[in-house]
């Protein structure tokens, strides 16, 4: 029988789940801590294992507006701010007050590079938004970083020397001030974290026993983890990784979960007691890890049951205005006249 102590109403914080509709690359807000307070009764009178609940969400449809067809369904989510990827670069909205800011183009590159990463998140230490890009080459990869409060790119002057991996997520998992990726170098995998202050890579290792299959790197409530994925069908897993100690590799501990998966992600959505979880792109399952159990979260919107998830992630809903017109203003560099003076003499404007 369940523990009805379980089941307890869940204070409303402002957290809000957003996803995209994979296949019809549109994008939803979900108050799912509403949706649980609402059916409390239900989920302490029931057996949850094989529960199925229906939640309805509200689309973004400003977003696909502004965007356009063009839109590519990533969508990450930093505090009360999304960061949307799109043909056309970088798009940073609050889902609240719907402003809106199309980031500057990044910077060029001098080598064609063949693939991609990028990450969002704050600098606590300058206090303002960035986003980071890494563009990637035979010899490695090229980072840049966008600030949001002079509203400019600054390539940065090295070339890192890591490959993309077989399942190469190009989303960063942000974390204790980092964005940070799953890659190789020299075949072996590793962790890499751009750190946000300094604006440097440092490495952290993964598990000694993790490297035989195909891994994914994510962050199970705020701690890394490595999942792993399989391309095939016969083929499911119960198990990941999770550090326990950040940066510590020693601190890497194995747990399970109680529903078998080709692939597993955190949706970034928890409770005391449950942690919600996206299997294998079409299924959320609240699961508890103490037991093993889970139930199932169906998405139903206005074209059907969501059956295919792109980007997921939480935000915290605020009227904070996205860019600080007063904050932003301080923060611009102030030109030295004595320089200004010698650009003349040398002729440039």
């Amino acid at each position: 029988m369940e523990d009805q102590g379980q089941f307890k109403a869940i204070e409303d914080k402002g957290q809000r789940l957003v996803f995209t509709d994979h296949a019809r690359k549109r994008l939803y807000s979900l108050d799912l801590v509403q949706f649980l307070n609402q059916n409390l009764a239900l989920l302490r009178n029931n057996n949850v294992d094989g529960l199925d609940l229906v939640a309805k969400p509200t689309e973004l449809d400003f977003v696909r507006r502004n965007i356009g067809s063009g839109w590519v369904p990533v969508v990450l989510s930093c505090n009360s701010f999304l960061m949307c990827r799109s043909d056309s670069g970088f798009h940073l909205i609050n889902p609240v007050t719907k402003e809106w800011k199309k980031v500057p183009k990044t910077p060029l590159t001098k080598k064609p590079f063949s693939w991609e990463l990028y990450g969002f998140g704050f600098d606590d230490s300058t206090n303002q938004y960035k986003v980071v890009e890494g563009k990637g080459c035979t010899d490695g990869f090229v980072f840049s970083v966008y600030a949001s409060l002079t509203d400019s790119w600054r390539k940065i002057d090295c070339l890192y020397p890591y490959k993309q991996t077989r399942v190469c997520r190009k989303d960063g998992m942000v974390l204790n001030g980092g964005v940070h990726w799953l890659v190789k170098r020299d075949e072996s995998l590793v962790i890499i974290s751009f750190l946000l202050a300094e604006e440097e890579v440092k490495e952290i290792q993964v598990p000694p026993n993790c490297c035989t299959g195909v891994v994914e790197l994510g962050i199970f409530r705020d701690r890394l983890c490595i999942t792993l994925f399989s391309f095939s069908i016969s083929e499911t897993y119960n198990e990941f990784w999770v550090m326990k100690e950040y940066g510590v590799r020693g601190s890497w501990t194995k747990m399970e979960i109680g529903i078998p998966y080709h692939r597993l992600l955190h949706s970034g959505f928890w409770t005391e007691t449950y942690d919600l979880m996206l299997v294998d792109a079409t299924m959320l399952a609240m699961c508890n890890f103490n037991d093993k159990s889970f139930w199932i979260l169906s998405i139903r919107h206005g074209f059907g049951q969501v059956g295919g998830f792109g980007s997921m992630s939480v935000y915290v809903e605020s009227r904070k205005p996205l860019i600080d017109q007063e904050q932003q203003e301080k923060s611009k560099p102030l030109i030295d006249q004595e320089q200004l003076e010698n650009s003349k003499d040398d002729g440039h404007p």
